[in-house]
């Protein structure tokens, strides 16, 4: 996967939660893990049609403590689902492992990040540098990168696929 993408601004703010809003309580009670069924429940419990009018390669830009509330994939994996990548100015630590074990580009720490976008703006971003640059708007930020690990599983795709690339699949029994 590469960790380089030019998508389209989709804005959010302080404290959404991972459950109920990244992704519908009715998919985590049933247990859905699929991030291509997951992805019809994505942003909807903030925006209902979210997943119509998300593209693969859109960012999802959010304020503060993006992902809070349970320890659940399914944020991450309805995320993932929909082809889209997340950049927030803060980000639960249960939602940041969950994004890195599910493969979600993503950067959870960039201050001030919604004061330099504005939703429909185009970005060009290096989620392994940290530099954002709004195509839309001229300017550039430059946040902190993803530390080396994270960024080999993000590349790789997730904790899983990380696994297997680097120390081959397991037999079959």
């Amino acid at each position: 996967m590469a960790l380089t993408i030019e998508g389209r601004v989709w804005k959010f703010g302080d404290d959404v939660l991972n459950d109920g809003q990244v992704a519908s309580y009715e998919m985590i009670k049933a247990g859905i893990v699929d991030p291509k069924v997951l992805a019809a429940s994505c942003m909807t419990g903030i925006d209902p049609a979210f997943p119509k009018k998300a593209r693969a390669g859109d960012i999802i830009v959010a304020g503060k403590n993006f992902g809070k509330g349970q320890n659940h994939i399914t944020g991450p994996l309805a995320i993932k689902g929909l082809g889209l990548a997340v950049i927030a100015e803060s980000m639960s630590r249960p939602f940041f492992r969950q994004s890195v074990v599910a493969g979600l580009l993503m950067l959870p720490l960039v201050s001030g990040i919604t004061s330099q976008v504005a939703q429909g703006d185009m970005l060009n971003v290096d989620f392994r540098t940290g530099r954002i640059t709004n195509l839309t708007a001229g300017n550039i930020v430059e946040a902190s990168p993803l530390p080396p690990m994270v960024a080999d599983f993000l590349e790789a795709g997730g904790e899983r696929a990380w696994l297997e690339q680097t120390y081959g699949t397991r037999p079959s029994a």
